[in-house]
């Protein structure tokens, strides 16, 4: 009775969206037992959850054979923009593992003022390179 109220008012609950959230604010020690737990009642809705709660700083945790593979898939500009907010100490650990061209290419693109909407751009880089982490943890081509 009380959902279809809250149906009719327009009020929607999102239980999904909001444990997507709470899992990007967790520690790698926290998510991994939540989902571990779901895991054993709902493998599926495990894996999906694990999928949407990749963020940008998922990253850093990489090494060296899943960064190439990003590579492959993501332009140097993009990558450069997206690693304007990285620590310093993950942004020369990046540029040192791509080609030297990839790097140089990024790194013009990580140093350049990109005006008013350099937020707006920085964020855009950074969801397109998590996308990228998701589509190859989903194929198989990294593992995290």
């Amino acid at each position: 009775m009380e959902n279809n109220a809250n149906a009719e008012n327009g009020i929607f609950i999102n239980g999904k969206a909001q444990i997507i959230e709470m899992l990007k604010f967790m520690t790698a020690k926290e998510r991994a037992t939540l989902l571990k737990n779901v895991r054993m009642r709902n493998p599926s809705l495990a894996k999906e959850l694990y999928a949407e709660s990749i963020t940008f700083e998922t990253i850093y945790s990489l090494d060296q054979v899943d960064l190439a593979q990003i590579i492959q898939f993501v332009k140097g500009p993009i990558m450069g923009v997206a690693l304007k907010t990285a620590p310093a100490e993950f942004q020369r650990k990046m540029l040192q593992s791509c080609p030297r061209e990839y790097a140089e290419e990024a790194y013009t693109y990580l140093t350049k003022n990109l005006g008013g909407n350099e937020e707006r751009d920085v964020t855009r880089a950074q969801k397109r390179v998590s996308d990228t982490i998701v589509a190859l943890n989903n194929r198989g081509r990294i593992s995290l």
